[in-house]
């Protein structure tokens, strides 16, 4: 007799070998080119993209964290807070919905909740980003004055550097 899991995952790899590298799943099948045009900084072609993926499967959470990072660095910072925040809500622990949701605060002058964003933000793979944030966060518990643009810039220049 053959078990349930044998059937399941052999139906998959068959679905696999007539399909090519198709995941079985379907998510990411149309992510490609949009995913490339990321990559060349073609921002405004690849939000497109990104959305007319989302249309196929509105749960695919990277084409969603990429659409946001398209609309923040297009400037459209309320479409790209939209964005992150939907996936935030749901996987608080992503970090780059996390660091570019408090980005994109930061650049509308809402500080408290770019801080508030930034507390659960944890990469150890970029030690200087996460420095320069709990720098910010650590100045502005203090009340220390400074603009939404001034912590942006200084985080977004972290990133550069890392």
């Amino acid at each position: 007799m053959i078990s349930r899991r044998d059937l399941l995952f052999g139906m998959a790899r068959r679905l696999r070998e007539s399909g090519g590298d198709k995941p079985v799943s379907g998510i990411g099948v149309d992510i490609g080119a949009a995913d490339a045009a990321y990559v060349r900084k073609e921002f405004a072609v690849a939000r497109d993209l990104y959305k007319e993926v989302l249309k196929a499967n509105r749960a695919h959470k990277e084409a969603r964290i990429r659409q946001g990072l398209c609309h923040y660095h297009l400037g459209e910072f309320v479409q790209a807070k939209d964005t992150l925040l939907l996936v935030y809500k749901q996987h608080p622990g992503e970090y780059l919905a996390c660091l570019y949701l408090g980005l994109a605060y930061a650049r509308r002058e809402q500080l408290d909740k770019c801080m508030e964003v930034w507390k659960g933000f944890v990469n150890r793979d970029h030690i200087g980003v996460m420095r320069e944030i709990n720098v910010h966060r650590a100045l502005h518990e203090t009340g220390e004055t400074m603009t939404g643009a001034e912590v942006a810039d200084a985080v977004e220049n972290a990133l550069t550097q890392a």
